[in-house]
């Protein structure tokens, strides 16, 4: 498990000194020499931008992704440069204000996967680098890298730039950096070539699989796109998981859910990877919608939502970067959640019902119904088998404690439609609906 090391020649540099390993790479953090040289460099970061910037340069670095001969990996020059991959994903988070306790708060809450955090070069990032159990190769790598960014380190602030196969990280001081060799990580992805490629997949799933028709339909970028008037972008643009509700109140049933998110203001630094976020999900969601409804909403969004707006060149060329990269890869990045209660977009709350109650009330009996269908499926399953039904048994096949087994075990079949008519008929009186089938 080595990568590329530069040592001399600073970020100039286009072959590797030698390569290390991560236990060298801790060491070389833990007893830099240049401790002088690292207090300057980050007060000059305050005081001379300009001055910081060129020292930065000049620092020794690490491809912390991968062992190669020399820095260029793209098109051709993989094949001439590439040596292996170091089995080790790296992530920077930049501009954080008490960077000491933000270092120890990631190693305390991350410490069952994270081998590597120290602060970097700047003096107001942190460097976190992770040693992941999959193999990875040039075709899973993006999947990999944003697959943590979205699930295991989604409520970090993640510099979505600061990866890559090629990815190079400057070699900083940090006495009390952190370092665990047997922590490592299994990523939890799938790959299918039939249905397509994203974290959290859908299997099976063809309403909202946009790899299904990704190559045909609206994945083609355009030189010049038509930019369609918001309510017309509004009636025909999914920026949710589409669920269908019977019930005329609400319906109950576990679906993959992914709803858009638009922040209030999209400020500077983080225009292109909100963009580039929400057009991932957009082409998640609208599989065989027209391309120019979909930069059409972009454009909006870049308009209303952001502050400097991106200007017409820039738009167009990120927004048709990143339509390429899906088209070419054939995946998009999403982050799937379980929802489980969907209500009704026809039926009208009045002031007098509490929504939040209800919803508790409905996740409450969805948690019973499941744990006792579990509890019964395990019960079929030792029948079946022919063995000793026990709770001990149960516990062995569910992992529901002794008290759970119990409380479902001899107990009636729970009727979901008929609790949740109970259920509404006391929180909403006088209502006339009929229970989905």
């Amino acid at each position: 498990m080595k990568f590329s090391f530069y040592e001399e020649g600073g970020i100039e540099q286009t072959k590797p000194s030698r390569c290390i390993t991560l236990e060298e790479l801790f060491l070389m953090v833990r007893n830099n020499p240049n401790v002088g040289f690292y207090e300057n460099l980050r007060n000059l970061r305050i005081t001379d931008k300009t001055q910081y910037d060129k020292l930065k340069k000049t620092l020794p670095f690490i491809t912390p992704h991968v062992e190669a001969n020399g820095r260029k990996l793209s098109d051709d020059y993989f094949d001439i440069n590439f040596r292996s991959f170091s089995n080790l994903m790296y992530f920077d988070i930049d501009d954080v204000e008490n960077v000491h306790k933000e270092k120890h708060r990631i190693i305390n809450q991350y410490s069952d996967f994270v081998s590597f955090v120290c602060i970097s070069p700047s003096g107001r990032g942190i460097t976190i680098i992770i040693q992941i159990e999959n193999e990875i190769t040039k075709d899973n790598f993006d999947m990999i890298w944003y697959s943590i960014r979205l699930n295991q380190l989604k409520d970090e602030k993640i510099d979505a730039k600061a990866t890559g196969i090629g990815r190079t990280m400057f070699i900083s001081s940090d006495q009390d950096v952190y370092y665990n060799p047997i922590a490592t990580l299994a990523v939890d992805f799938t790959m299918d070539e039939k249905v397509g490629n994203h974290y959290n997949s859908v299997g099976d799933v063809e309403t909202n699989n946009v790899n299904s028709h990704i190559s045909n339909i609206n994945t083609i970028t355009k030189r010049k796109y038509m930019i369609y008037e918001v309510n017309e972008i509004l009636q025909v643009l999914n920026t949710c998981t589409p669920v269908h509700v019977d019930n005329e109140i609400v319906d109950l049933k576990e679906v993959d859910y992914i709803s858009m998110y638009i922040p209030r203001n999209i400020i500077q630094g983080r225009r292109h990877s909100t963009f580039y976020r929400m057009i991932h999900s957009l082409f998640y969601l609208n599989p065989i919608i027209e391309i120019d409804y979909i930069y059409s909403y972009m454009w909006l969004i870049n308009n209303c939502f952001t502050t400097p707006r991106l200007d017409k060149e820039e738009l167009h060329r990120h927004f048709n970067s990143v339509v390429d990269q899906i088209h070419r890869n054939q995946f998009v990045y999403i982050n799937l959640e379980k929802r489980r209660i969907h209500w009704n977009k026809n039926f009208q709350f009045n002031k007098t019902i509490n929504k939040g109650t209800l919803a508790n009330r409905l996740v409450g009996l969805y948690t019973r119904t499941k744990n006792q269908n579990s509890v019964l499926e395990a019960i079929d399953r030792l029948q079946v088998e022919g063995k000793k039904i026990t709770n001990k048994a149960i516990k062995e096949i569910t992992g529901k404690d002794i008290k759970t087994i119990r409380n479902y075990r001899d107990k009636p079949l729970i009727d979901m439609e008929v609790e949740i008519k109970v259920i509404l008929d006391e929180m909403i009186p006088n209502n006339l609906y009929k229970i989905c089938a």
